[in-house]
């Protein structure tokens, strides 16, 4: 009877021990724990992207070589040779950079009497870019003076060589949005300036030049 008593006691002390730990379990109504949300990427300014534009009329075409000189996406100078009137390249240079462009022509040999309307023009619009190449901040455009005018085949030569001093800007980029005139050697005869004896002064030219 002895036996009887300790073995109950034993088998009641089982039961509630298992009680408890059931009551201990976990609760199949508890919500999971919410995912971490992501911390965002620093955008971070890296590059500049660079349009180019390079305009001339169809008689500078006709009459001359014209070559567009440029800073391309390894930071060098390149340069392409114009075959239509309107020239266009985009690049993306990583800061700090610079960035220009330079329209130089040249005569392509005899040029038969008459009236040549000769112009050129260029044009840089730059945009800030952050790591992943997409925009970060609006940039300018910058533009070269308007070179237009009107000559006999006596003076083309001469104000061929007024357009390559004139017709290029050049920028420097730094980290911060920092935008600075800059020089750049860009070749050949490119920014020398040869508007001696043309009536044309290095801001540009506009009008009749016969």
């Amino acid at each position: 009877m002895k036996n009887l008593k300790i073995m109950s006691m034993l088998l009641g002390g089982l039961l509630a021990l298992g009680s408890l730990t059931a009551c201990g379990g976990s609760d199949d109504n508890d919500e999971p724990a919410p995912t971490p949300t992501p911390t965002p990427t620093e955008k971070v300014l890296t590059s500049v992207k660079v349009d180019y534009t390079a305009t001339v009329s169809q008689q500078l075409l006709d009459v001359g070589t014209v070559t567009v000189r440029f800073v391309g996406e390894n930071g060098q100078v390149a340069s392409e040779q114009m075959t239509s009137t309107t020239w266009t390249k985009s690049v993306t240079i990583p800061l700090a950079a610079k960035a220009g462009l330079n329209i130089q022509p040249t005569l392509k040999g005899d040029v038969a009497e008459g009236e040549y309307t000769i112009a050129a023009k260029g044009q840089m619009a730059y945009t800030w870019l952050d790591q992943d190449g997409e925009q970060l901040k609006d940039g300018l455009t910058e533009n070269t003076p308007d070179m237009e005018a009107v000559f006999y085949a006596t003076g083309l030569g001469q104000y061929l060589g007024a357009i390559t001093a004139n017709c290029q800007v050049a920028r420097a980029f730094a980290k911060d949005y920092d935008v600075t005139e800059t020089t750049i050697t860009w070749g050949g005869n490119a920014g020398e300036d040869s508007t001696q004896g043309t009536g044309i002064s290095n801001d540009g030219a506009t009008g009749d030049n016969r």
